[in-house]
């Protein structure tokens, strides 16, 4: 992925379109108007990305840098990944998730979620859990289990996907459907993803 045009001193970069849609959309919920979202690809993305946005004519302009990436396998190892890029980039590097790394700019990190593995459809779970729409969730896939022998590679992503089936615009991404306002972004479930924009 390519920067886009710097329009903002603060910048927040993501993983992929439906965090970008997702938290478009929780910014607006926040009224955060200052933050500037860009999507910098798949994980492996990240270091080429830093790379040429850094070399960006507007970059000096920016004055607080936010990263998120999923945990997927292990939220260790992938907040290591950001610091190695982040230092390829000769960038700030936060000792610890959450953490502001003092420089030019300021720089954060947060990976979601963040402990143990998952994605953004991990904690999207987790905003429906326990909802007459779940309990119907788990009979399906367990019918599934029983009658194909077949388990779920990614429940969460498989669980996200099922709920929006449930509803009024089931063909939608899960990013498209925050802008649709399916999402409930005063969860607990969003509370690290809130602290974090708020504090960028």
């Amino acid at each position: 992925m390519e920067p886009s045009q710097i329009r903002s001193t603060t910048q927040l970069l993501v993983e992929g379109n439906d965090w970008r849609n997702f938290l478009d959309a929780l910014c607006r919920h926040l009224d955060l108007t200052q933050v500037q979202i860009q999507n910098y690809g798949g994980v492996d993305e990240l270091r080429s990305f830093l790379r040429g946005f850094v070399r960006m004519p507007d970059f000096r302009t920016v004055e607080r840098l936010g990263i998120i990436r999923d945990a997927e396998a292990s939220a260790r190892a992938a907040f290591q990944s950001v610091q190695s890029s982040l230092e390829g980039a000769d960038l700030p590097v936060p000792a610890a998730p959450n953490a502001l790394a003092a420089g030019s700019p300021v720089v954060s990190t947060l990976v979601v979620p963040d402990a143990g593995e998952g994605m953004l459809e991990t904690i999207l779970a987790r905003s429906f859990a326990g909802t007459p729409e779940d309990a119907c969730i788990e009979e399906f896939f367990e019918c599934i289990k029983a009658r194909t022998r077949r388990s779920l590679n990614r429940p969460d992503k498989s669980r996200a996907c099922a709920y929006l089936a449930t509803t009024s615009s089931p063909q939608v991404s899960v990013g498209v459907a925050a802008q649709q306002g399916v999402w409930d972004f005063d969860h607990d479930a969003f509370s690290p993803l809130r602290s974090f924009l708020e504090n960028l």
